[in-house]
């Protein structure tokens, strides 16, 4: 490829070419393109120039082409329609896409929207598949690595190159069994919650999160809050509460565990309660956690990333976990 002869083409000079060879006539050529008869007469001596042939010749009824300039409309008709279909965007096919999305979501989060979004997916893009794994530390990392598509996240800000969409609020909620002694309580305090032993399912770790902040908070106001056990799996969490460990929660895995232990042969009891009155008050949204969508700047405009995103959003928004304003 010679650049330097590449550089001397000017699409405005091919769209000039091809148009005095559809018109056969400058002045007629001039005025489709709205441009001047003498503007356009410089073109064309540009055009003589650059690939050495008189391209037309003058006749009595217009302007004839010369062989060379007939060739080159050959080749140039396809080269202007190609630059012409890089304006159009391209069309979505979800029946024919074929793509792997990798998503990062806790399954607080995931508990919003897997249902109708699997349904989507078997319906309407049955090519497309997905990776779906739980949240780590470095995900922002993964993010610019482009190792992840999608990640839903609790947090409030975002770094400058990750792209994010506030997607709503989900409150938080404590779930006993019947062996804690705290289990008849109607509502609980922070300090009866600490004198037994806590767990804590997806802990946030990353400082942008609002759970650390609130932490620190209660902290700074003389409460240890060290959970027991930290895990992110649910069985694991499960079988704490069974031997009498507070569980700290998102609402939606709060229902899922009900749901769940409610059809558990050998479980004990088991309630929800509102989250400590002294921790909610600690949080600067009162205890509900702002769910975030981020994605990496490179994928805002790809059309099936827009998709998917656009559906999880719709599909969060609409489970009775997810509050769009606090």
């Amino acid at each position: 490829m010679h650049l330097d002869e590449i550089l001397k083409l000017d699409i405005k000079l091919l769209v000039a070419f091809v148009t005095i060879m559809e018109e056969g006539s400058v002045s007629r050529a001039a005025e489709r393109l709205g441009v001047t008869q003498p503007a356009l007469s410089k073109s064309l001596q540009r055009l003589r120039e650059l690939f050495k042939d008189s391209l037309f010749t003058r006749q009595a009824y217009g302007l004839s082409p010369t062989a060379r300039a007939t060739e080159l409309q050959d080749m140039i008709q396809p080269i202007l329609h190609s630059l012409s279909t890089l304006m159009i965007p391209s069309e979505l096919n979800l029946k024919t896409l074929k793509r792997r999305f990798k998503i990062r979501v806790n399954e607080a989060d995931l508990e919003t929207f897997i249902e109708p979004l699997l349904a989507e997916l078997h319906y309407q893009t049955p090519g497309v598949r997905l990776s779906i794994s739980n949240c780590e530390e470095n995900i922002f990392d993964e993010l610019l690595a482009g190792n992840t598509d999608l990640t839903i996240m609790h947090m409030a800000d975002t770094p400058g190159n990750i792209r994010s969409k506030l997607i709503g609020y989900m409150s938080s909620c404590v779930i006993i069994s019947e062996a804690n002694p705290l289990f008849n309580k109607e509502e609980v305090s922070l300090d009866d919650l600490l004198k037994y032993n806590t767990v804590t399912h997806h802990l946030p770790s990353h400082s942008s999160s609002a759970f650390v902040a609130t932490v620190s908070k209660l902290k700074q106001q003389g409460y240890a809050v060290e959970p027991t056990l930290e895990t992110d799996s649910l069985m694991v969490a499960m079988q704490a509460v069974k031997r009498g460990m507070s569980f700290f929660a998102p609402r939606s895995i709060g229902e899922l565990f009900l749901e769940i232990t409610r059809n558990k042969n050998n479980f004990y009891p088991v309630r929800v309660l509102p989250m400590p009155k002294e921790l909610l008050k600690a949080d600067t949204n009162g205890g509900d956690r702002p769910v975030q969508i981020c994605w990496h700047e490179r994928s805002n405009n790809d059309p099936s990333h827009r998709w998917l995103r656009e559906k999880i959003i719709h599909f969060m928004r609409e489970s009775p976990w997810i509050k769009a304003t606090i």
